[in-house]
């Protein structure tokens, strides 16, 4: 006969209690929408606003209320054709409404510009990280939120990839230093999360070239981080951001994608 302090499995009344309190509070939770994380090439030069709107409006096609984090100043909101009229930051320094300092593109899209909120984050007395809270609080209401940051801020990233396993979307630009910085965005995102799978987005790059610089990647990724990659074609093709959006909300990876893992190594 259990002890009157144990349940009928062994286990402490008191427990069993927390166990059914954290059940609880995980059923009642609010729910939180799909975070979508995307770090940009370094290239200053390069134009990101269009491809970003087609990764949203692919979102928005998928029927999911989409909320797009501008961290990059990307001008996100001018490829829509509106005009963003705050940055987060403004709404933590008390000039804006918290609502306010959203843009509503189209139907079921908003905008968030928050770039100057990411740079000020936690810098200076009187200026307490909230980023992440500030930028959770105003996607409470979507169901996919895109998360575009710079590359240089791409550990930012580490409060939004949740306890387990992520993927996430690093943008490989043109030049001789592409491969360089590829490697440097990845190991730093790896330094704050667990990724599962880097999905390398190609711009301004030859087919060609990218896929032979794809190889490399892989190769190096799967070499010296551990981690696996998937080729997810070019930023400038709409049907390539259309399964690259189906394939991180839906947790698939086609049998043609070329991938990289820590078995398979791509020479």
């Amino acid at each position: 006969m259990p002890e009157r302090s144990r349940g009928p499995r062994g286990r402490t009344a008191c427990a069993a209690v927390h166990d059914q309190a954290a059940g609880l509070r995980r059923l009642f939770a609010p729910a939180q929408p799909q975070w979508l994380a995307v770090a940009l090439a370094p290239e200053r030069d390069l134009d990101d606003s269009g491809w970003l709107a087609g990764l949203a409006r692919a979102c928005v096609g998928q029927g999911a209320r989409t909320l797009v984090v501008d961290a990059a100043r990307a001008q996100v909101a001018a490829a829509f054709g509106v005009r963003a009229r705050y940055d987060l930051a403004h709404a933590f320094s008390g000039d804006c409404a918290p609502f306010e300092a959203c843009t509503a593109a189209e139907a079921n899209l908003r905008i968030l510009p928050a770039a100057r909120a990411l740079e000020q984050d936690g810098k200076g007395p009187g200026r307490p990280r909230r980023f992440e809270a500030g930028v959770r609080a105003l996607a409470a209401a979507a169901d996919c939120a895109l998360l575009v940051l710079p590359a240089s801020h791409a550990r930012a990233m580490s409060g939004f990839c949740g306890a387990g396993a992520a993927d996430a979307i690093v943008v490989v630009g043109p030049g001789s230093g592409a491969e360089r910085h590829a490697i440097a965005t990845m190991r730093s995102i790896l330094s704050v999360a667990d990724i599962e799978t880097f999905r390398l987005l190609f711009q301004g790059t030859e087919p060609g070239c990218a896929g032979r610089l794809y190889s490399r990647l892989a190769a190096t990724g799967t070499r010296d981080l551990g981690v696996r990659t998937s080729d997810a074609g070019s930023v400038h093709d709409a049907g390539a951001l259309e399964r690259l959006v189906r394939q991180v909300r839906c947790g698939g990876m086609p049998e043609d994608d070329r991938v990289g893992t820590a078995v398979e190594t791509v020479s």
